[in-house]
């Protein structure tokens, strides 16, 4: 019931006179479902901070499970462990499930510190900026950040959604973009606490610019929750259609209703709480330095 008034809600906001009383129901219902999620989340799942050599592995083989095994965007490996150069300046984290001890879904922070160190867009997409002004390369490379590798693992996205979210960007796959219940109980759990958690750390480490290449569909969703990406240009190919955004983390704090900062509130309490948060962990001092074939130059 409460899910067909919020549909009918959203239809009839755009007609006029009846926004400014829609909008503000609209956005009450989102903050309620929030703070339930909020609290459902940190029930049944807890934050890693990929600082120790076990962690690290944890993510990549998390990512060579979506990205080689499901996807087919990397070629697979016999170590089952998903990296790329990139990695080498990164930090990786994961959402551990309580339960289980399993990855639920992992994320990393691509930080370049000196002018040698890329963004993986810069590598794989410099078209996908349009404009010089807003490139990474006009900036300190102290001061940007790449968000990227975002992998849900099919057997949480199947407690999700039957298998209705992306594996690689937490969207849901359906056209009419409607979810079922269960679906809209559990989606924003992974992927809302992975940027989170993401734009937690940029805020933490001081990081002024995060870009991202991230489909449009899935900016529109934040959008709709008061987290407003710049799109830098135009949609390109690249392990589906997306798009270049740039957001700094003061704005993302800023944008966030209520219910989301308190959320955000919680994530930062909990890394707080994480033992060596400085130390950033070198993967290739434990695994084989990967060899780049044409699949692997093509970082997400």
């Amino acid at each position: 019931m409460k899910r067909r008034l919020l549909n009918a809600l959203r239809k009839v906001k755009h007609v006029p006179g009846l926004n400014r009383v829609v909008k503000p129901v609209i956005k009450y219902k989102v903050n309620k479902t929030i703070d339930a999620v909020a609290s459902h989340f940190f029930e049944h799942f807890s934050l890693v901070i990929a600082s120790e050599e076990e962690d690290v592995k944890t993510c990549f083989r998390t990512r060579h499970e979506v990205y080689c095994e499901e996807l087919g965007f990397e070629e697979a490996r016999k170590s089952k462990m998903e990296f790329d150069e990139f990695d080498e300046y990164s930090l990786s984290c994961y959402i551990k499930h309580r339960a289980s001890g399993e990855c639920a879904g992992t994320i990393r922070l691509v930080m370049p510190q000196h002018a040698g160190q890329l963004l993986p867009l810069e590598s794989s997409c410099p078209g996908a900026i349009r404009l010089a002004e807003h490139s990474p390369g006009k900036l300190p490379r102290h001061s940007i950040c790449e968000v990227s590798r975002l992998a849900i693992p099919k057997r949480f996205r199947r407690r999700a959604a039957d298998q209705q979210l992306s594996p690689v960007g937490g969207t849901p796959n359906h056209k009419n973009g409607k979810m079922d219940k269960e679906l809209s109980r559990n989606f924003p759990y992974l992927s809302l606490a992975l940027y989170f958690f993401a734009a937690t750390i940029c805020i933490l480490r001081d990081i002024e610019n995060v870009y991202m290449m991230m489909e449009p569909r899935l900016a529109r969703s934040l959008k709709f929750i008061g987290v407003r990406f710049a799109q830098l240009g135009h949609e390109v190919d690249y392990h589906g259609k997306r798009a270049a955004f740039l957001i700094s983390p003061d704005d993302f704090v800023s944008q966030l209703s209520p219910a989301l900062l308190k959320f955000q509130r919680s994530i930062l309490k909990e890394i707080e709480d994480v033992p060596n948060f400085g130390a950033i962990y070198n993967p290739f001092s434990a695994v084989t330095s990967p060899k780049r074939s044409s699949k692997q130059s093509r970082a997400a």
